[in-house]
């Protein structure tokens, strides 16, 4: 494992590395618990369409395999609160990014200047935990990732196709796990720029299209910058 640019470390993955589930969700202490639900409470009261669903958090990353666990989003959201709230045991809840590239260039997005995480920054696009949609046991990365793209730019997979597993990216405080990926769309980018404000849940602010000689905004996220790296 590397560090890249801003310290955040850096996992090269196989195209196809298999995500398994290796163990149950662990019990808290009570005064965890009750730490948890103090944020949780906080973060309702701003957010009150939040919702605690099951995102899986990892153990091990390697390049060929991915293990962990399910887990709670509250559970995350207090560890992005008070990122030493686990100690040695943090949360490393994964999450899948695209590199989006278009007809025309590769697609990136503004996050919300409301977003809990990362307001305002620039990132690759589509991006969202990988959670149990369904109550699935199995972990499809292709699948959570084509769930992003029509939730979050109303692209539909008849118009866009997920391809490989790029790398892995962690935020060093909140120990969230980017899993970069590859995403070709079928549109150019103002059809789709177009979908997004018709049919998109506005997770970004802003759309922009980038080619080799374009001047990246700021700030990025340094998955986005990795990915970039990797493509050049």
């Amino acid at each position: 494992m590397t560090d890249f640019r801003s310290a955040w470390p850096v996992t090269p993955l196989a195209p196809q590395v298999a995500v398994r589930i290796a163990r149950p969700m662990p019990d808290l202490s009570p005064a965890i618990e009750s730490r948890v639900a103090s944020h949780w409470n906080a973060a309702l009261a701003k957010h009150p369409t939040l919702y605690n669903g099951r995102v899986f958090c990892a153990d091990v990353i390697e390049a060929e395999i991915i293990s962990g666990h399910w887990s709670e989003y509250r559970r995350v959201l207090a560890q992005m609160r008070e990122p030493d709230l686990y100690g040695a045991d943090f949360l490393r809840p994964l999450a899948v990014v695209g590199l989006l590239r278009t007809t025309d260039g590769i697609v990136i997005g503004q996050r919300s200047e409301t977003s809990i995480y990362l307001p305002g920054y620039w990132q690759g696009a589509p991006a969202g935990n990988v959670e149990s949609r369904d109550g699935e046991a199995q972990i499809d990365l292709a699948a959570q990732l084509m769930a992003e793209c029509l939730e979050e730019l109303g692209v539909s997979e008849m118009e866009c196709h997920i391809g490989g597993c790029l790398l892995a990216c962690e935020h060093p405080q909140t120990h969230i796990v980017d899993i970069g990926m590859d995403i070709i769309a079928t549109l150019d980018f103002e059809s789709l720029k177009e979908r997004c404000n018709r049919l998109g849940n506005a997770e970004y602010q802003r759309l922009m299209l980038i080619r080799p000689d374009t001047t990246l905004p700021t700030p990025l996220v340094p998955t986005l910058s990795a990915m970039l790296e990797r493509n050049r």
